[in-house]
């Protein structure tokens, strides 16, 4: 039952990350912040589990949500500098809001789907 459970959400958060991925023009944000949290805050946290269980699937969630949201301010502000550097304008109105769901997305839900195999 814990391997459906398993297949069943990371079909769920991949399709929510690839729907992230498509959002967004910050295609290479998303996929740096995905590949970052897992840098930031690796999964494995002890012995091996036999059992999935939601009580540990949120204490993972948990464990490291300060240096997640610093993760996603650092996305945000390369996402906001990046056209800066380039010699275009700053992000304003809707790019903002892309911006924040890229960095947001991918953060989130790569580690929702990470937490499902700690």
């Amino acid at each position: 039952m814990a391997n459906v459970i398993r297949l069943v959400l990371t079909v769920v958060f991949g399709l929510v990350w690839l729907w992230v991925y498509e959002f967004t023009d910050f295609s290479v944000l998303v996929i740096l912040g995905s590949i970052l949290t897992l840098c930031v805050c690796c999964c494995r946290h002890g012995e091996d589990h036999k059992e999935w269980s939601w009580d540990r699937y949120f204490a993972c969630i948990r464990r490291c949500w300060v240096a997640l949201w610093i993760l996603i301010i650092a996305l945000f502000l390369i996402g906001v500098l990046w056209p800066v550097i380039n010699g275009g304008p700053v992000p304003a109105g809707a790019a903002l809001v892309v911006l924040v769901v890229g960095a947001v997305g991918a953060v989130w839900v790569t580690r929702l789907i990470c937490c499902l195999y700690d």
